[in-house]
Order: structure tokens, then C-alpha cells, then sequence
């Protein structure tokens, strides 16, 4: 027998469960290199061992496993699954993930390279006629120097004693920061003019470069020295519609013909633009081509920080200049003269033009900040919230910086080229309530999501940043009953909206009962999650219990992107873990009912966490890796049960036992730190010190990411 062996290595013995294990996973890592994500020879490896062990679990010959993602976002867990020769029904609540999950796992196998450069020809048409219509509102300076960005700040206005000047509000007064270049602003008080004047300092040095004008949200005035108070800020702006629109232009940011950037003062042209830009939206206004208007969620919802400075509509966070370029867009991509292809072709194109474009306006609203370091326009969602941006940067979508279409349109073509070769068969997206699915029963070999971790991420609201640009082209449906469900029904915890603990936990459940109907009695189960909290970990767990899985397995697996916003400052966790379960039932479906004596669950806790950390140990998985990874061994125990009862007749509570889990962890851990040594003595300070630094071990190894777990928060707080 021979097995995949890249290296050259002493051929394995797969006739060796433990071998034949460790060639699996050779594998794994191997096909997890993005380099080998297309590699033919390594995508039908993948694709024989799929089918190879879906007939060795009694699939029929000649079928696929059917893989099922009811959470499915963006989308990962069923395109993979249909790259490795699975079948996949991808389903969500919001139709702009449906949306999405249409493009890749049905259009692009359906259509292929033909889909590619139909996209490529008519992206290029668009963006052609776009920058057509649009050239003066971007226009070159004089010298031909491109501008490929322009600086905004909010005002208020100095409620110092007979002050009253124009103070704009800007967080930080660096242009630029690099090793190698420092670029600052200087203000210039003109109390005369009741304004205030910029001066561009370049190689600057921090006593050249002052604070800013807003500190934790009040406002001090360069001109007199008074602060205005955070409240005050707020209402000034609230009543000018959150200040976008008649926001301080105070530099423009340029590549000159030597392809250098520069950093130049503002013209009266720039300043005059604003104005006609707001008389062309009014043109398209006549011709009934409008954004449809969304409201924004209630003040205080999950993951929102700008109502209460005005922001009423989406269309608010959108400058005069802003909304003319997504109004051209889609104008361009509507009137797109496809000939010689079927409706749905047509619809296809569009469809995923205006993906593209959605893309685009990430970088394209009066929330992107400037970045002085990397001297760019940052995009609208670095994290998955919407706050106050003070001062903001606006990229021009024509000089080839992030945002421009050309750049994300060859990021599209190049995906659908690359995908269209690695899968041969399609998928099914579908607009459906994880709860409430159309799939029959038992139908599923492998239940597999990555569900709303509880309170981290207001998915339903702020995917309406993008329903205007979709309902506008025609590519989605936004009826009040579909958008209504969608915020009724989906599933995070979100105070403001009336969700709380218990509406998440009773959701979870009926979505992981439906998961566990639609599975088979001898399927497998796969539930992400990557909380910070331990509120958000009890939740998610009890409702896997309450919806009769039994969870077996635990592993910790780094699928996030390090350098990305989310994780910065931040504390989220870098590593997801990955939670293995089976239904709870037996083979003719019928839910196992057992009830379970406390006092043997606590006898064999202990055992089970030895032989896990050990096992760990021996295969180099250490620190908090090592710790998330025994959560599944330990909870199989109590999760087997219907319930776990005391001698008393009372009912144990997961809390109580993951107490118990993490008590009989730190105390295994501690045994193998202090391995030969007697730790029963050590005041709880050092055994504390001891733990952390352990939790700390694999990061050092490169293994890990240093989370810190809910036991040592605890005992942490209790210090």
C-alpha cells in the first residue's frame, strides 16, 4: 500500500493505525500550504481520501458525502468541502452571505474560465465609463501629480467664552511615520478668521508634531484653549447629520510624476468640488437613480458607537462625493450592454460586479481612518464594529491605492480562474434559518459550521452597509418580512435588541437540534468557536448539550490571519477551536437517554485529563493549545449523559462541572511543570505564575497564542 510521502522520506507502514495517522496528518499540513491550495496532485489526494472514507463509513459507491454548513458566511467550510469532493448545502439567515455563497459554490463551477472573462471584460467597461463621468470630480493638479487620497476633519465650533472658531477635530496631527520619512501638521491659530490654518511640516520630529484636537471624545480649541466637552461635541454634530458633509478639507495626499508621494495643501478647486458634487447627485436624483435608504440599528446595539452623533441613515456615513461615485457605479453596471448571453448570465455578471463594487465601498465612507504608517486609506470594517472616526481619509478610486476597482476586479478573476480549476462539481446556497432547515431527516454525513459567537459580531446590521448597492442593481431581494426575520432571528446576544443570554442559548439549541435531525445517528459534527468570554463559552456549550450532542474532541487551530485588526489590541482569540461531536442517539435514531451519578463522572474526569495531557505532551502540544485541546475529552464525559444527577437528585450544571474540568487541568498541568518536585505547598501566587507562564510555553515554541483561559481569569479577578 502506498500513501502520499512528498519528502522522500522511509516509506510508512499504513498497515499501523498509529503511522497511517501520521501520514494523515503529513498530508493536511501539507495541503494547508496556500502555495499547494490548487496543486492538482494534492487536490486529488484530498479528494481519494474523502471518498475513500465516506465509503468506509458505509456511504454507497459511487456517492458523496454531503457536508452541511447552516451558519455558512462567507462561505470556507462548504467551498472546501466541494474542493475536497464533497457535496456541499451552504444556508444562512442573511442574504448577503447567500448572496456570496450563489457566486462561489454554484456560478463559478457552473460557468468557469467562460464566467472569468466575461466578468474581466465588462469590469473593465465599467470602470472605464465610470472614471469617464467622474474625471473632473478626481482631476490631476496642475503639475500632473495624481491625488490618491484627501484628508477630512469634522468640526464644531469653540463654545469658549467669545471664541466661537472653527475647530476641526483630529485625533492625531501625523501625515506620516515611517522610519524613513515623518511628515506632521502643524495648526496655525487664525483667531481673526475665527479658524484655524494647517501648515505641513516635512521631516518632522516629535516636538514638532503637537496632540490633536480630541481627546476621548471633547474637543480642544487651538485658538483659545478651551475644551468642549464630549456631550456638547456630540450635539453639534448630531444636528449637522454626524459633520460629513461639511467636514475640513486639510490635505491631499498625491504621487507625483516621479512616483513619490507628496503631501500638498488643499486648492479652491478641491474645496469647489464638494459643491458640485452635491448637484450631480441631484441630477441622477431627477433620472429616480437613488440609494435606498436604510436605518441604521438603535443607539447603543451591538457593535455601534455613531447614532448618537447623527448618524440617522447608512447613507450618512457617505460624503456628497462618496455617494456619487457608488450612484455611477452602479448606473454603469445597470446599463452593462451584454448581448448574446441567457438572463441568467446577464444577472451573474452583474451579480458579481456588484460584489466587486461592494468590496470597493469598504474603503469609500467617512469611517476610514488615514493610516500614518502605511500611509493609506484604511478600510470602513477593520473590526466588526461602526466608531466614531474623527478625522478621515478619502481615497480616490482611480489611482490604483486600496479601494480602486481595477485592483479588487483582477482579485476577482483571478479567484473565479483558480476556483473554477479546483472544483468540478456544484454546490447550493440558500437563504434558510439554521433552526428551520428544508433538508429531511438523517440526511447529512457531516454537520459542520462556524456559528455567531454569541455577542462578538452584529453580523444581520452591518451587512446593510450593502444592501442599498444590491437592491439598487437588482441582484437581491429586500422585502420588510425578509429583513424583519433577519433581525428577529438571528442568533447573537444583543441586549438591545432584547437578546439576551437565554434567547442565545434557546437559539443555539433549536439550530444544533435541527443540525443534529439532519445527521445521520453515525455522523460527524464540527462546531467552531472562539469566544473571549466564559459567559459566551458556557452558552455555546450548553446548547450543544441541550441539543443532545455528545462533544469528543477539542482542538485549538490557528484559522484567522495574525496582523489583522481584530486581533489587534484586542481580545479575541488567534487560535479557533474546533469542537468534535456525535448525536446523542442510536442507530435507529432514537435520542440515548441515560442519567448519569456525579460521583462517577468526577471519578473518571481526573483520569481522562492525565491521559490527554500526556498524550499531548508526547505529540509537542503544549500551553493553552494543550489545555482547549482536553475540553472535548473531558466534556464527552459528561455530555454522554441526558443529564448528570447528584446522590441528592439535583441536577449538576455544566458551570459546576467545567470548574471541575479546569481544577483537574491546572492541577495535571501543574504536576508536569513541576514534574519530580512536591507543588502540593506553593502559595496559590506561584502556582498561578507557574500556570501562566505555561499557557505562555507553546507561544515562545510558535505553537500557541497565549489566551488566557476562564479559570485563570477567575482566579485572577479573585486576587
Amino acid at each position: 500500500m502506498q500513501f502520499w510521502n512528498p519528502t522522500g522520506t522511509t516509506p510508512r507502514n499504513v498497515e499501523n493505525t498509529l503511522d497511517l495517522r501520521k501520514a494523515l496528518l503529513d498530508f493536511i499540513a501539507d495541503f494547508a500550504n496556500w502555495d499547494n491550495s490548487t496543486s492538482q496532485r494534492h487536490l486529488n489526494t484530498a479528494r481519494a481520501l474523502t471518498q475513500v472514507a465516506h465509503e468506509a463509513l458505509g456511504g454507497d459507491p459511487g456517492t458523496r458525502p454531503l457536508v452541511v454548513d447552516p451558519f455558512a458566511g462567507g462561505g470556507s467550510i462548504p467551498l472546501e468541502a466541494l474542493r475536497v469532493g464533497a457535496d456541499a448545502y451552504a444556508s444562512d439567515l442573511n442574504p448577503v452571505a447567500v448572496l456570496l455563497n450563489k457566486v462561489v459554490l454554484e456560478y463559478i463551477p457552473k460557468y468557469g474560465q467562460e464566467l472569468a472573462d466575461e466578468v474581466r471584460k465588462w469590469g473593465q467597461w465599467v470602470k472605464d465609463e465610470v472614471e469617464r463621468e467622474l474625471a473632473e470630480f478626481y482631476p490631476k493638479d496642475p503639475d500632473g501629480a495624481t491625488p490618491i487620497a484627501y484628508l477630512w476633519a469634522r468640526t464644531i465650533t469653540c463654545e469658549g467664552p467669545r471664541c466661537g472658531a472653527e475647530v476641526p477635530l483630529i485625533r492625531s496631527l501625523w501625515l506620516a511615520k515611517k522610519a524613513n520619512r515623518s511628515v506632521g501638521l502643524r495648526l496655525i491659530p487664525n483667531i481673526a478668521g475665527k479658524r484655524v490654518d494647517f501648515e505641513i511640516i516635512h521631516d518632522a520630529k516629535p516636538v514638532d508634531v503637537r496632540e490633536g484636537t480630541v481627546k476621548r471624545g471633547s474637543a480642544t480649541c487651538p485658538c483659545c484653549g478651551y475644551t468642549t466637552n464630549v456631550q456638547n461635541v456630540r450635539n453639534q454634530l448630531s444636528i449637522r447629520g454626524g459633520g460629513t458633509n461639511d467636514s475640513r478639507l486639510y490635505c491631499k495626499v498625491v504621487k507625483n510624476t516621479h512616483d513619490e508621494t507628496e503631501y500638498r495643501q488643499p486648492t479652491q478647486q478641491d474645496f469647489s468640488i464638494v459643491q458640485k458634487s452635491q448637484n450631480r447627485i441631484k441630477d441622477y436624483e431627477q433620472h429616480q437613480l437613488l440609494l435606498p435608504t436604510y436605518p441604521l440599528p438603535p443607539d447603543g446595539a451591538l457593535g455601534f458607537r455613531i447614532q448618537k452623533y447623527g448618524f440617522i441613515k447608512w447613507e450618512d456615513i457617505f460624503s456628497y462625493r462618496q455617494r456619487l461615485l457608488i450612484l455611477s457605479y452602479i448606473s454603469a453596471i445597470k446599463k452593462i450592454p451584454i448581448r448574446e448571453r441567457t438572463p441568467e448570465q446577464e444577472k451573474i455578471v452583474k451579480t458579481i460586479l456588484g460584489l466587486n463594487l461592494s468590496k470597493n465601498i469598504t474603503f469609500t465612507s467617512s469611517l476610514c481612518i488615514w493610516r500614518n504608517v502605511r500611509t493609506c486609506v484604511a478600510q470602513t470594517f477593520g473590526r466588526p464594529t461602526l466608531s466614531m472616526i474623527w478625522d478621515y481619509g478619502e481615497m480616490n478610486p482611480f489611482s490604483g491605492s486600496a479601494g480602486d476597482f481595477s485592483e479588487s476586479l483582477s482579485y476577482m478573476v483571478e479567484l473565479i480562474e483558480n476556483l473554477s480549476k479546483s472544483i468540478d462539481i456544484q454546490g447550493r446556497s440558500q437563504i434558510q434559518d439554521a433552526a428551520n432547515t428544508s433538508l429531511p431527516d438523517d440526511i447529512t454525513d457531516f454537520y459542520c459550521t462556524d456559528p455567531p459567537y454569541y455577542d462578538a459580531i452584529p453580523y444581520a446590521h452591518l451587512s446593510k452597509y450593502f444592501f442599498a448597492i444590491f437592491k439598487a442593481l437588482d441582484i437581491i431581494e429586500d422585502s420588510q418580512d425578509a429583513i424583519q426575520s433577519l433581525d428577529q432571528d438571528e442568533c447573537i446576544a444583543d441586549e438591545k435588541l432584547g437578546k439576551d443570554r437565554q434567547f442565545f442559548e434557546r437559539k443555539m439549541t433549536d439550530c444544533l437540534l435541527e443540525g443534529r435531525r439532519i445527521s445521520k445517528p453515525n455522523g460527524i459534527g464540527l462546531i467552531v468557536f472562539a469566544h473571549k468570554s466564559t459567559k459566551g463559552w458556557e452558552t455555546q456549550l450548553q446548547a450543544m448539550i441541550n441539543a443532545n450532542w455528545v462533544i469528543t474532541a477539542s482542538w485549538p487551530i490557528d484559522t484567522e490571519r495574525p496582523g489583522r485588526l481584530r486581533a489587534q489590541d484586542s481580545a479575541a482569540l488567534a487560535s479557533s477551536i474546533h469542537l468534535v461531536c456525535r448525536p446523542r442517539e442510536k442507530l435507529d435514531g432514537q435520542v440515548h437517554e441515560e442519567i448519569g451519578e456525579w460521583s462517577d463522572v468526577l471519578a473518571e474526569l481526573p483520569l481522562r485529563i492525565k491521559e490527554w495531557m500526556h498524550r499531548l505532551k508526547q505529540e509537542n502540544v503544549v500551553g493553552a493549545d494543550a489545555i482547549f485541546a482536553c475540553l472535548g475529552p473531558a466534556l464527552e464525559i459528561f455530555s454522554r449523559y441526558s443529564r448528570v444527577e447528584k446522590a441528592s437528585g439535583e441536577q449538576v450544571s455544566l458551570k459546576e462541572y467545567l470548574e471541575k474540568i479546569w481544577e483537574a487541568v491546572e492541577k495535571e498541568a501543574l504536576t508536569m511543570i513541576f514534574e519530580g518536585a512536591d507543588a502540593s505547598g506553593f502559595e496559590e501566587d506561584a502556582r498561578l505564575t507557574a500556570m501562566w507562564l505555561w499557557t505562555l510555553k507553546g507561544k515562545l515554541n510558535g505553537s500557541t497564542n497565549g489566551k488566557r483561559l476562564p479559570h485563570q481569569k477567575k482566579m485572577m479577578m479573585k486576587k
